[in-house]
């Protein structure tokens, strides 16, 4: 073994070793902070937990949500529905209903069988309700969206009203209950519709 010296002098080490550098910065191309996109201010999001789970980060100014960081069963229920407007899934719809209406015409028109006329009214049914609550779905979603709005208020609205409309009027409970369901019937068409886009 070589001797310890007794004596240790920091001045007689080299500069070069004391200022090492690594070959890459972690940061390198990323960006510490971020813009908020309620008072625009550059901020760092601050982390919100709930037992260790962490729920979503705010801006440390204005409170304002940043980013929300959904659980794996939320994740797995955003695959049956996004947020994205558009109308690729409506075209779908038209595309299948119009397959629909012409096999339901050659079926009457070529004697084919019963079933096949029967699947063929009842899938022109189907797929044509959908087709007008998906269209009716879009034009609410593109609504909010033209002003900037939550398009929860929107449909909170509607439910509103519908309610009262019941209420003054009996006759229209059914014809509303009809309307919600086909509702219903929509989002569970489009939703897989949506994961099988999503699961390829």
């Amino acid at each position: 073994m070589s001797p310890i010296p007794s004596r240790f002098d920091p001045k007689k080490i080299s500069p070069r070793l004391l200022q090492v550098k690594p070959d890459r910065s972690i940061y390198v191309g990323h960006h510490a902070t971020v813009s908020c996109q309620e008072c625009s201010r550059i901020m760092v999001p601050r982390v919100i937990t709930y037992y260790g789970q962490a729920q979503k980060s705010i801006c440390p100014f204005c409170g304002a949500t940043f980013m929300k960081f959904p659980s794996g069963l939320q994740r797995f229920l955003q695959r049956f529905h996004t947020r994205t407007l558009s109308f690729a899934v409506l075209r779908q719809l038209l595309l299948i209903t119009l397959g629909f209406v012409l096999l339901l015409f050659f079926s009457d028109r070529l004697d084919l069988p019963d079933k096949i006329g029967l699947v063929a009214f009842w899938g022109t049914a189907i797929f044509g309700i959908t087709c007008v609550a998906e269209l009716l779905f879009q034009c609410i979603e593109q609504l909010a969206a033209s002003f900037a709005h939550e398009s929860n208020y929107y449909w909170a609205s509607l439910i509103a009203m519908s309610m009262i409309a019941a209420l003054k009027n009996n006759d229209l409970t059914g014809y509303i209950g009809i309307f919600f369901l086909i509702i219903v019937l929509r989002g569970l068409i489009v939703g897989l519709i949506q994961f099988r886009k999503t699961s390829r």
